[in-house]
């Protein structure tokens, strides 16, 4: 009990201290439902936690580095060995087959018990069951147009690409003559192009569920946040397969990840995932994979600082379930989606010109939103949410329109509410241990104009 109380007050204290990731290695790390933990540090000190879940309510497994090295404490974490879920692959697809050998009208899906089925062969799904029925061909193949998205937010957080933002991703590998997609928790992405002939595809998720409905050879049970295959070595041969195989006609990660996970370990993430490409195609030489990653405007800093490489596009990801993110609803945010395109392939690839909401910089010579003007003091166009930014001559950077230039503060602030030396000489940043301004405000972590705070969930 002692235990349990002394764990409660530290998550306290961790929520309100900043935590930061140390992205490295995770394979000597303990343990959790979720695979290897991830290494976190704050103020207190540095700890084991869940790569996956963001709630201690989610996953329990807290351990701090020191006691780490306790033999003991290792012995028990290797009840884990045994617990971590696999997926029986072949056997979901057998049962998938035999169930498409049936008429429609005589199959069906539990979404209680999230299990396909034969309706004359069981009565197990009762009437307080949420049941699907009859099911399609078409329904078997594209099981994102009906199947609900999973309820625990905080860990799975399913978003889905619109048909519109598919097909602009579409486009973009096609113009990069890229014929393989990994696609990192972007089923819909993986949906789109199984029946077609110019591209291939391998689906990496963590929602099991799509093992019921695509071959054994086309789904990996992943955790994309410690790069981990639930199935281990059989998915592992897989993966390489699939990347040996696509080392003549180009290889691409499309990653959506939930948009409160960390940056440093999607990053790591696509780190190891290139040595495994490089591994098996010895002439690959690059950096970095191509990748296209949906993510948050606002966590460009993040991403900037960890891989420049990687850029910002100006193209909003709209998603089919989302209100808020679909620019074509009365309900949605009224600067647009604030998802944006990240990416290591040339923006000049990603071309516009059939959607009448984006525009060409002659200048940038890449598609903007129609509000985001160029600034010629910058020497880009500079805005990232959505509205259109002013240059500030003092800070000599543009600026949100909602931001002024306040003398006392010597920096351009947010005018609601605006309180002047907010930051005392006394606080550092947790950052650059620097006095004199929040993480937040980091010059280290904020290059880009008019960066925002970092939030935990959607804006």
């Amino acid at each position: 009990m002692g235990n349990k109380r002394k764990f409660k007050s530290e998550d306290k204290a961790l929520k309100s201290s900043p935590v930061e990731v140390i992205a490295e290695d995770v394979s000597s790390h303990p343990l959790c439902l979720h695979g290897p933990t991830l290494l976190f540090s704050n103020e207190k000190g540095r700890f084991y936690a869940c790569s996956l879940c963001r709630s201690k309510k989610d996953c329990t497994v807290h351990i701090s580095e020191e006691d780490w090295q306790n033999e003991g404490v290792k012995k028990r974490n290797e009840k884990y060995n045994n617990l971590i879920t696999k997926v029986n692959k072949s056997e979901a697809w057998k049962r998938h087959n035999e169930i498409k050998s049936q008429h429609p009208s005589n199959r069906a899906y539990c979404i209680t018990c999230e299990e396909l089925y034969i309706i004359h062969q069981t009565k197990k799904h009762n009437k307080d069951h949420r049941v699907v029925t009859p099911l399609t061909d078409e329904q078997l193949s594209h099981p994102t147009t009906w199947l609900p998205a999973l309820e625990n937010d905080t860990v799975e957080a399913q978003y889905l690409f619109s048909k519109k933002s598919v097909g602009t991703i579409l486009s973009v590998l096609k113009k990069n003559n890229i014929k393989n997609i990994l696609c990192i928790g972007t089923p819909s992405i993986h949906e789109a192009v199984s029946s077609r002939q110019d591209f291939t595809s391998l689906l990496l998720d963590y929602d099991k569920r799509h093992a019921q409905f695509h071959p054994p050879n086309k789904y990996v049970y992943y955790n994309m946040f410690n790069n981990y295959l639930f199935n281990g070595r059989e998915d592992e041969k897989l993966l390489k397969m699939f990347m040996k195989e696509s080392s003549d006609s180009g290889l691409c990660i499309v990653m959506d990840p939930p948009f409160g996970g960390r940056v440093e370990p999607l990053i790591q993430t696509l780190k190891d995932l290139t040595e495994t490409y490089k591994s098996v195609n010895k002439d690959f030489t690059d950096q970095l994979l191509p990748v296209v990653w949906a993510f948050p405007y606002f966590s460009e800093p993040y991403i900037k600082n960890m891989e420049p490489e990687i850029k910002m596009h100006d193209y909003q990801v709209e998603y089919e379930n989302h209100k808020k993110f679909q620019n074509k609803t009365s309900k949605g945010r009224k600067n647009g989606s604030p998802v944006r395109l990240f990416t290591n392939l040339p923006t000049s690839s990603i071309d516009l010109s059939h959607d009448k909401n984006y525009k060409l910089c002659e200048k940038c010579k890449v598609y903007v939103s129609l509000s985001n003007n160029h600034c010629n003091k910058c020497g880009e166009c500079t805005s990232k949410n959505g509205t259109t930014y002013t240059h500030c001559f003092a800070c000599k950077r543009c600026v949100k329109p909602t931001f002024f230039h306040c003398k006392t503060c010597e920096r351009c602030c947010q005018r609601k509410d605006h309180k002047c030396r907010t930051v005392v000489e006394s606080q550092s940043c947790f950052n650059c241990r620097e006095t004199g301004h929040k993480k937040a405000d980091c010059p280290q972590l904020e290059p880009a104009p008019g960066s925002a705070k970092k939030r935990r969930k959607h804006a």
